[in-house]
């Protein structure tokens, strides 16, 4: 090292043997020899990031612009366990798929992820310099592959897992696109109904001094106010759009939006089924993968974070951590129903707790999808119904006034 260079400092994640996530700071010219000291340690490390570009990362960015999809890591971690199970090594794996089309704007990063492994770095070690596209769950079970030379079969699962997540977000989407579709489509023959109709029929009312309904006098205005203040009301609409835009990246904002979703009667359910599938299904696939429970957990921790009530799921671990029983601790924790935690208490007695969490997955899976299926099919027809009711009166309204007029004229 050159005399007077200054050495980068940086945050790291690791986990104990006792399985509990500690960080610090430490000084080095790569992340590489960052993760060599903490193993150094006796510790597992997670990541470890330049406190430089975690300060960038904080602020404003353009990078989801150019950020993989969730598809695209999917398919590159199917594709790469396909790969390896061929005999191909590693480095010319990747130099593979750094090239592949079908992993879309992954491509760079496969490039870079190459590029570390060929400077001496391991294969998680690379990943780890992409937090925001490989997650602490990915790189810990990627790095339990490595150790144990299953690598192939750890991105199996990881590739099976992702698919599984995509399938029950693609379900949640399918579920509020025709409703939310219906609204914007009443949203849009208001607006139009507003702006361009009423005005044309306010003149003849006026002037004969129709005797208006108070539902007909109230759109009269509001059409009055909207068509005078459009310049405003358009900024008022963009500043309002743009700062729910900026808030929704925040995972306060969202872990807070989420908990008041989940206090809704037709929303709670289906919230704590998807909490429930997704708990279950990560923890089913670490365990299987030879991780211990309480490392599980500690992964899984950061995971349900953004799912609400953060301090339970941290109360968990650690009770567990301290030798409890997890389902134990879930049911006075009451983050997960009382039938889920009767079956990993059966798991846990059987020596099967992740064979069984899989399962437990899959039933709470189809429970929401059935419940998905009874929302959909009760919210379209509610949402014609409400449709028809306010543009069906306010026709109906603005015809007994022009009624009234035509009766003024004879």
């Amino acid at each position: 090292m050159r005399c007077g260079e200054i050495v980068p400092s940086f945050r790291y994640r690791a986990l104990t043997q006792a399985g509990e996530v500690v960080s610090g700071s430490i000084s080095a010219p790569t992340a590489a020899e960052v993760v060599r000291q903490v193993e150094y340690l006796g510790l597992v490390p997670i990541d470890a990031v330049s406190e430089r570009d975690g300060a960038a990362a904080s602020g404003f960015s353009l990078d989801f612009l150019t950020k993989p999809s969730a598809e695209d890591i999917t398919i590159f971690t199917r594709d790469l366990a396909l790969l390896l199970k061929s005999g191909a090594r590693i480095d010319a794996a990747l130099d593979l798929l750094a090239t592949d089309m079908d992993i879309g704007r992954l491509r760079p990063i496969v490039a870079k992820i190459r590029s570390s492994i060929l400077s001496g770095e391991s294969f998680a070690e690379s990943l780890s310099h992409h937090p925001t596209v490989f997650p602490a769950m990915f790189v810990a079970l990627v790095r339990v592959g490595e150790a144990s030379g299953t690598l192939d079969h750890i991105l199996d699962l990881l590739a099976a897992d992702r698919q599984r997540n995509e399938a029950v977000r693609r379900k949640f989407t399918e579920a509020t696109r025709y409703p939310a579709f219906l609204l914007f489509g009443a949203g849009c023959v208001l607006t139009f109904f507003l702006l361009f109709v009423l005005p044309n029929f306010a003149s003849v009312l006026r002037d004969f001094n129709a005797k208006l309904d108070p539902v007909v006098a109230f759109f009269l205005g509001l059409s009055d106010f909207v068509r005078s203040q459009s310049s405003v009301l358009g900024v008022a609409l963009a500043t309002l759009l743009t700062i729910g835009w900026l808030l929704s990246r925040r995972v306060e904002f969202r872990r807070a939006v989420r908990r008041n979703l989940a206090r809704l009667p037709l929303l709670k359910p289906l919230m704590m089924f998807q909490t429930t599938a997704l708990f279950c299904r990560n923890l089913g696939v670490l365990l299987t993968s030879g991780m211990t429970l309480s490392a599980a957990l500690r992964i899984l921790v950061d995971m349900m974070d953004g799912r609400g009530r953060p301090e339970a799921w941290i109360q968990v671990a650690d009770r567990v951590r301290h030798g409890g029983k997890l389902s134990d601790a879930l049911g006075d924790a009451e983050v997960l129903p009382a039938m889920a935690v009767r079956m990993l208490r059966l798991g846990e007695e059987t020596g099967q707790l992740g064979t069984l969490s899989s399962h437990i997955a899959e039933f709470y899976e189809a429970k929401l999808q059935r419940s998905l299926d009874r929302v959909v099919g009760i919210a379209g027809p509610a949402a014609i119904i409400g449709i028809s009711v306010v543009v069906g009166g306010l026709i109906v309204s603005v015809m007994t006034s022009l009624l009234s007029v035509t009766q003024i004229v004879g």
